[in-house]
């Protein structure tokens, strides 16, 4: 099968551009760029071919879902925003290694990655400094990020004292951070391009020529994981797991799937391995203790079958 992406931006400066290829299943898929349901529609008309299937941004920026606008049926939706916070989140910790839980990050940015991102690293036990253009946003950033996280003392205000061992930028302007962002680096850091063009020219000659490792975020580092993505979403072996059968007359769950009071729990619906449990009718599993005669009787038959089977 040949897929073909397409995302959109929430810059206003770009209605077509076509990205390096995505090596998605260890074949090249081309990638496109847009902000122009026109230019969309050329691209379906030009590339909608047999076992073609469509990759579209159903994140509404500038007003526009190419998921939701695209008329065809070869499609499934993807969330650009969140590969480029993995391809991030997996950038900074690879960078760290294993002493990530010791260091302090800044993220200059307010807006969906930049808080998506910040939610994450402190969640890695990283000290996360918030800052941005709109002090109000940032406020606001900072409250929710302190109301969600494990650690709310690890989200804080950023200034022109503040040390860290990398900075990450997820804002739409360009050339925002200048070499005043320079003094708050500690040695050897990593500076992050997330917003593409956020760094002046300035601050990156100086940040190399102090030591510090300097790159644009390559969204490609999270491939593995829109892999996983395209798998769930066709042949993933969860199917197998989750359902209703009955088994000897008796009515059994698996996957989540909601129990009755009574309903035995197996471990998968086809081809089940064992019997987990009683279902106590409200999501959980009743403890042995309380199963009645007729439960374990059961448990013992369906049990019985299943190693049949096996």
């Amino acid at each position: 099968m040949n897929f073909i992406f397409v995302s959109t931006t929430s810059k206003h400066n770009k209605e077509y551009l076509e990205l390096p290829n995505k090596m998605v299943f260890e074949g090249a898929s081309l990638n496109f760029l847009v902000s122009n349901l026109e230019v969309l529609e050329e691209i379906i008309e030009k590339h909608d071919k047999n076992e073609t299937l469509f990759l579209l941004d159903t994140e509404k920026k500038q007003g526009l879902s190419l998921y939701d606008e695209a008329d065809i049926s070869n499609k499934i939706d993807y969330k650009p925003n969140d590969l480029t916070m993995e391809a991030a989140d997996l950038a900074v910790i690879n960078y760290f290694g294993d002493n990530i839980q010791s260091k302090a990050v800044a993220i200059y940015g307010t807006g969906n990655i930049a808080f998506k991102v910040a939610l994450r690293l402190s969640e890695r036990n990283i000290k996360v400094f918030l800052y941005g253009r709109n002090k109000d946003k940032i406020r606001v950033c900072i409250d929710a990020l302190k109301q969600v996280s494990f650690d709310s003392s690890l989200i804080e205000y950023g200034n022109n004292k503040t040390k860290v061992d990398g900075l990450l930028s997820f804002v739409s302007a360009e050339e925002i951070i200048g070499e005043e962002f320079l003094a708050i680096l500690n040695q050897t850091s990593i500076c992050l391009d997330g917003g593409i063009g956020n760094f002046s020219k300035q601050f990156i000659k100086t940040a190399l020529k102090v030591g510090h490792e300097v790159r644009r975020l390559d969204v490609r580092q999270s491939q593995e994981i829109m892999e996983g993505y395209i798998k769930s979403r066709f042949s993933s072996r969860f199917n197998n797991i989750i359902g209703r059968d009955r088994i000897k007359g008796i009515s059994v769950v698996a996957g989540g799937i909601m129990g009755l009071d009574g309903e035995l729990i197996v471990d998968r619906i086809t081809k089940p391995s064992k019997v987990v449990g009683v279902a106590n009718g409200i999501g959980g599993v009743k403890n042995d203790a309380d199963l009645s005669n007729e439960e374990r009787e059961k448990i013992k038959a369906v049990q019985s079958y299943i190693e049949q089977g096996i």
